[in-house]
């Protein structure tokens, strides 16, 4: 029996002292990696809303990019926990060169895209002549750090799985640093360098991303780490081996594929409905990404835990540790949105914008505050808990669903035939968040989505 098989608060000691030793290195990187995109928010603020639009649009492609990476490594991490629970090293070396193979070769088509048609990408999202010049130069620019990026989270995510989260954290904080430093620089015009506005924002990205990606790397072999493998360990699979990993792993990247392009469904909505609006939309994001610092760290260490339990063959502490996510993870959201509520005009007052981006982006602050309790729940449901315990497949159909079948219908209904304002229209989008709610809590309960990945193939 599990040391934590029943639900008494003092069982759960042990649990609470390696999950926030897992999770605060994971929020500070989280914080660094939110700081640095609200500083660039703020600082490209205060050139204009048309900048603030631009480059929030260019982003769009930018998260694509980052969501379906994240998809590819957490489907790869799954195993990567179970096998580090079940402490079979070896297999982690194949592990991290599947990771790094896939999201490689993803990465060169964004690469090809955000090179050479970038107008025609921010074309999808604004008829605005100035904010698709200004977002395709930011997005040529950025481009070119993809396939280093790519690196960066394959070797992230797989370090994170067998519990060494340091070290991402360390080369976060430089390259944030260093991005700060290179904004300053390039967009205003410091030491020397002319204004480049927008375009400062993007090659100051683009270099510090980079740095990220060569210091994880270089950091890792330094160390020796397991997942420190040459091409000849990291290609030494058999076909078996790659079946077992995909026939896993493809839910999940379909998975954020699909859910991507529906929350960029919305983005393209909201920015047809006008610059103000976009601008707005982009404003709150950047707030709630802050927001969600704390959250982030206990997704990632929760699903750690979860897997690793699982590979030890723990299902009874599999689950209650859940169940204890699900707790304190909605707890900590309704506090935290009703403080996002509540601080509306103090943080929208840094922001130089028209009168009806600021009154959009108050609006909006609170629609996101009043429905954070029920994303972070699904949040922690369907990404730290199902899938880390491997119910990849369920998770999969009800992100699928939920944003395509109510989320996307919604804000079209909204926006281009009830023809409301863009926070009305986000709030209809929230339903999606309810949808998702029930079915998932109660495929929670029912203990299917604990597999045993490992024992299974």
């Amino acid at each position: 029996m599990s040391a934590i098989s029943n639900d008494r608060p003092e069982t759960f000691k042990p649990f609470i002292r390696v999950l926030f030793k897992l999770a605060l290195p994971i929020a500070v990187q989280n914080f660094l990696n939110a700081s640095m995109a609200l500083i660039d928010t703020l600082m490209i603020g205060q050139l204009n809303e048309t900048a603030i639009a631009a480059v929030g649009i260019a982003n769009q492609f930018v998260f694509i990019f980052i969501v379906v990476q994240y998809g590819i490594h957490s489907g790869v991490s799954v195993f990567t926990a179970q096998y580090w629970g079940r402490k079979e090293y070896e297999k982690l070396k194949k592990l991290i060169g599947i990771s790094l193979l896939g999201g490689s070769f993803i990465s060169l088509f964004f690469t090809m895209a955000a090179v050479v048609f970038p107008e025609y990408l921010m074309g999808l999202f604004s008829r605005d002549g100035e904010v698709v010049r200004l977002g395709a130069g930011y997005l040529r620019t950025v481009g070119i750090s993809f396939v280093v990026t790519a690196i960066a989270y394959a070797y992230m995510s797989n370090l994170r799985s067998i519990g060494v989260v340091r070290i991402p954290m360390y080369a976060c904080t430089i390259a944030v640093f260093m991005n700060i430093f290179l904004n300053w620089i390039f967009i205003f015009g410091n030491l020397g360098c002319p204004p480049l506005g927008v375009g400062g924002a993007a090659l100051a990205t683009c270099i510090s991303k980079s740095l990220e990606g060569l210091l994880l790397v270089s950091l890792v072999f330094y160390n020796k780490y397991p997942i420190a493998a040459g091409f000849k360990e990291m290609l030494d699979v058999d076909f078996l081996f790659v079946k077992q990993i995909l026939t896993t792993c493809w839910p999940v990247f379909f998975n954020e594929l699909m859910w991507v392009i529906g929350i960029s469904f919305y983005n393209l909505v909201y920015a047809r409905i006008g610059t103000d609006a976009i601008a707005a939309v982009n404003i709150v994001s950047s707030i709630e990404n802050f927001v969600l610092i704390p959250f982030f760290g206990l997704f990632h260490a929760g699903a750690i835990m979860v897997g690793n339990s699982i590979g030890a063959g723990r299902r009874d502490a599999a689950y209650n540790y859940g169940k204890y996510l699900l707790r304190m993870q909605f707890l900590m959201a309704i506090l935290a949105g009703g403080l996002m509520i509540l601080s509306r005009d103090l943080v929208l007052g840094f922001y130089k914008v028209s009168d009806a981006a600021y009154m959009n982006a108050y609006h909006l602050m609170a629609v996101a505050g009043i429905a954070l309790c029920v994303k972070i729940t699904n949040f922690t449901n369907v990404v730290c808990v199902l899938r880390g315990g491997g119910d990849t497949r369920f998770a999969f159909w009800v992100d699928l669903s939920g944003v395509w079948f109510i989320g996307v219908p919604m804000s079209f209904l909204g926006a281009f035939y009830f023809h409301l304002p863009v926070y009305w229209v986000m709030a209809m989008v929230v339903s999606e968040e309810i949808y998702k709610l029930g079915i998932g809590i109660r495929r929670f309960r029912s203990r299917k989505w604990i597999r045993d990945l490992v024992a299974e193939n």
